[in-house]
């Protein structure tokens, strides 16, 4: 007799075709890793063709677990590059992943307003080649992860970036979204639109008119998000990228007060990126240099490494976008604010970095520093700031393996065994603030002899979004198990100071019962109960 899980698998082929549910093979088994402790095993994974496939399959579940005791889970990834957070893994054994790597469609780019029309599936790649293709009047905001990744999944995650759109979910709309009840709904003023009538409202309004509800299909279980308008930012007249560091560690509080009064004031628009030694090592260091196996870096290869690179204890990065003579007025206070001596600051033309690249070779043969090397790290920084993106930052996750990967592919995180924990705080973006996460972060970490590397965006003036990086090697006997411990202690360590975490890992989802409940979790609970009935979409994860 066949089992039920089994009729379900045949049902679902009958939808999206034999070869797109997978149940073995190498493609399937990339799904039952992470960058961290293994800790679920998917039944199958499902790749719908369509929206319309993604709304057949919710009923189908929908029909199936009403009918039966047993609740089959069906949890959706976008392109499965979440790594640090849950990679691409089922929050539960036995669940059916619902890959939507085909729902990538680019539609309805309009090049007055600069809006477009994304699937799910759309990777950064995708959207930016395409916006290369009309000639790059209009950019978009690129996160510093795969160029893989989606675009419309980082910004339901409420993930960020570097340019004025830096903050993703404030910039898409009009969602398509399929309910847990096999209900298909789309949100803003696209509403009321359908096959024979589109009104000019939508797409151009975030709020459009009634209660506004995009905001509970991020970061949540309530429905599966297909599509959606994406708001994207006009090619600046100017673009001026530029680097303020400092020396001395301790100026971390009067970095980030005087970015957030630049931020306040409107001279810098864009996310400001600020990252500590040990973060800007990490990304710094290339093969020859990595200390393969080793827990922490050794005061005598740091200082080596700090020069060779040119590296400062603190580094803030961030890009002046307007007119030249917009820009050049925005320079001159940057200046004017950061004139103490304590600091540090550059201004970075594309034709200034030109000519860097024509001297270095000499100037890298007279100093005996890495200025070829550092200028690759500055070039792939830019990139993003100009919205595009790159993997150029990859291959630094994998400094701490005892062993590369034979065919040096640095974009297959899971495979080659990389251990990646992202634990990302938010605090008031004030320098008490960012010097107590300091403290909070290098006292735990030194406990557990892991580096405290530190990035912190001024994501707006209010706010700063830490994260921090806990990289290890997976091959090693119990790593594992030693960097959970490290994470639980340090979450549980920013909690109790009252720093918490805008966006959750696999192991936060684990424990959202112990740390975060509350009673708007509880409401919300209710309203999971009547938009999924049946516990069909990905039950557990943000406490849903």
């Amino acid at each position: 007799m066949m089992s039920k899980k089994l009729e379900l698998v045949k049902k679902i082929e009958a939808i999206v075709g034999k070869p797109n549910v997978l149940t073995h093979g190498e493609m399937f088994d990339e799904f039952s890793t992470s960058t961290m402790k293994e800790q679920t095993h998917p039944y199958a994974v499902i790749i719908p063709n369509n929206k319309n496939d993604v709304l057949q399959i919710v009923k189908l579940f929908n029909d199936a677990n009403s009918q039966n005791d047993e609740k089959f889970q069906l949890h959706p990834i976008s392109s499965g590059k979440n790594w640090g957070y849950t990679c691409s893994e089922a929050g539960s054994d036995n669940a059916f992943l619902l890959y939507l790597v085909n729902l990538n469609n680019i539609t309805e780019y309009d090049d007055t307003l600069g809006t477009v029309r994304i699937g799910t599936g759309v990777t950064q790649k995708q959207l930016y080649n395409f916006l290369k293709e009309k000639g790059l009047k209009f950019w978009m905001d690129a996160t510093g992860s795969s160029v893989d990744c989606s675009v419309l999944g980082n910004s339901l995650e409420r993930g960020f970036g570097h340019t004025p759109a830096g903050n993703h979910f404030e910039f898409i709309s009009d969602l398509d979204v399929v309910l847990g009840n096999g209900k298909a709904i789309s949100t803003g003023f696209r509403q009321f639109s359908d096959e024979s009538k589109r009104f000019a409202s939508e797409g151009i309004y975030k709020w459009g008119v009634g209660p506004y509800v995009d905001g509970i299909f991020s970061q949540s279980t309530l429905g599966i998000v297909t599509e959606a308008t994406l708001k994207l930012i006009a090619a600046p007249e100017c673009y001026l990228p530029f680097f303020i560091s400092t020396q001395n560690d301790t100026n971390i509080n009067v970095l980030v007060d005087r970015i957030r009064d630049l931020r306040e004031r409107q001279v810098i628009k864009s996310c400001v990126h600020i990252t500590n030694l040990d973060k800007s090592l990490q990304a710094a260091l290339d093969e020859s240099d990595w200390p393969l196996s080793k827990l922490s870096l050794s005061d005598e290869d740091r200082k080596r490494h700090t020069k060779a690179y040119m590296l400062n204890e603190w580094t803030a990065s961030g890009a002046l976008y307007g007119s030249v003579e917009e820009v050049e007025v925005w320079k001159k206070k940057i200046k004017r604010t950061f004139a103490n001596g304590e600091f540090k600051v550059q201004f970075i033309s594309e034709a200034k970095f030109k000519w860097l690249k024509r001297i270095a070779p000499k100037v890298s043969q007279l100093s005996g520093l890495k200025v070829d090397k550092t200028l690759d790290k500055l070039n792939s920084l830019m990139k993003l700031k100009r919205g595009e993106p790159t993997n150029d930052f990859l291959k630094s996750v994998h400094y701490k393996l005892s062993q590369l990967p034979l065919d040096r592919d640095f974009t297959k995180l899971e495979r080659n065994k990389v251990g990646l924990i992202w634990l990302a705080p938010t605090a008031p973006a004030t320098g008490k603030n960012a010097q107590n996460l300091v403290s909070i972060v290098s006292e735990v970490l030194e406990e557990f002899d892991v580096e405290s590397a530190i990035s912190m965006t001024v994501l707006t003036p209010t706010a700063i979004e830490c994260v921090i990086s806990l990289l290890y090697d997976r091959q090693s006997e119990n790593s594992d198990r030693q960097a959970e411990r490290c994470h639980n202690a340090l979450n549980k360590q920013l909690i109790h100071s009252g720093y918490l975490t805008y966006r959750f890992n696999s192991l936060q989802h684990r424990d959202y019962n112990d740390f975060y409940s509350s009673t708007l979790i509880t409401s919300i609970r209710e309203i999971k109960h009547t938009l999924d009935p049946n516990s069909v979409i990905a039950s557990g994860r943000y406490g849903l």
